[in-house]
């Protein structure tokens, strides 16, 4: 197998270097950059992974502004490799959410993974952020993503927000905060966590190997 060579997306987003250092402890190439490649040809990668933290608005603000939405939708699409979307880059494959409205209204997402990106709903006894180590159940135990990871394997959260998928085939694993939610969604190449792989230590290493081990379709 050739060897990975994943670019992983710096739009701004909150501090990724630990994933960076996570993905580096795999057997792969990694390069960090703030700008889309000129040209695919000039960087043949075969993993994007887009890393985030912070508000829905805040996030597609920095990826449509920096060109990255052009590029993954124009580019990265077109030659069907594996992304990966962590956290906030999980809830932006969304067609669209709600946190950092002005005014309440939607907000497009880069529509990757039909849904919707809303606050948990769950009991005003429950705090938020929903931050810590919760259970991980695979509704597709058959996928790439889940090998080597048990049912009900522990992943680290840290979010207020969830994304609906508009498709229950998408949802390739729940968690539970108060009610079910959607902790990997994915659509053929397009996958996302809302967990962060690089905080939850062994399990976490085996879902980024996984990732790393697909291949186009």
């Amino acid at each position: 197998m050739t060897r990975p060579h994943v670019l992983v997306i710096d739009a701004g987003l909150g501090n990724i270097g630990s994933v960076v250092a996570a993905l580096q402890r795999q057997d792969c190439d990694v390069r960090k950059l703030k700008e889309p490649p000129a040209s695919q040809l000039q960087h043949p990668f075969t993993h994007v992974v887009l890393p985030g933290v912070g508000a829905f608005a805040a996030g597609m603000h920095a990826l449509n502004s920096t060109g990255w939405s052009a590029w993954i939708k124009n580019v990265w699409l077109e030659v069907d490799r594996p992304l990966l979307g962590i956290c906030l880059g999980m809830q932006l494959l969304a067609s669209h959410g709600v946190e950092g409205s002005q005014d309440g209204s939607d907000i497009a997402g880069l529509d990757l993974v039909p849904g919707h990106v809303e606050r948990l709903a769950i009991d005003p006894q429950l705090a938020l952020p929903h931050v810590g180590w919760n259970s991980l159940y695979w509704k597709h135990t058959g996928h790439q993503l889940s090998k080597s990871i048990p049912a009900g394997g522990d992943m680290y959260f840290v979010h207020s927000y969830a994304f609906q998928t508009f498709a229950p085939a998408d949802c390739l694993a729940v968690s539970d905060y108060g009610d079910k939610f959607a902790a990997v969604v994915g659509r053929g190449m397009c996958l996302g966590v809302q967990f962060h792989p690089e905080k939850s230590q062994r399990l976490g290493r085996f879902l980024l190997a996984n990732f790393l081990g697909m291949t186009s379709c």
